[in-house]
């Protein structure tokens, strides 16, 4: 008799709007997810408008792109702000996607203290 074991997709399909992304379930992009949402909320949290609205935007987008481009694949933030020319409708994006990915790693039991921390650093 042989065991049996099915095999688990490596991936979890991302759709925003009409752009369809995909997430690699690696170790190494599940560190780097958790890695990088903390940042991107710290940088976006600590964003002042000293400097102007200008410079404050470009601080925003930067982030975002950094944030985008390192969980869904490099160009996505281009193709998501081309579709979605809004820096605060991209951070409302941004929020949905760590918090749906936080939910999906837990539910394929990868789960760690730090989801906890990015949630409340995305609240």
């Amino acid at each position: 008799m042989a065991i049996r074991i099915e095999e688990q997709k490596p991936e979890i399909p991302v759709e925003i709007g009409e752009l369809k992304f995909s997430f690699k379930v690696t170790d190494e992009a599940v560190l780097g997810f958790r890695k990088n949402a903390l940042e991107v909320a710290e940088k976006l949290n600590s964003i002042e408008l000293k400097g102007g609205e200008e410079e404050a935007l470009k601080a925003a987008q930067d982030a975002l792109r950094h944030g985008f481009d390192a969980i869904l694949g490099e160009g996505a933030y281009n193709k998501l702000y081309e579709m979605t020319p809004s820096v605060v409708l991209l951070m409302r994006y941004f929020e949905q996607l760590a918090a749906g990915l936080s939910d999906e790693l837990k539910a394929l039991g990868l789960s760690n203290a730090l989801d906890k921390r990015a949630k409340k650093y995305l609240k």
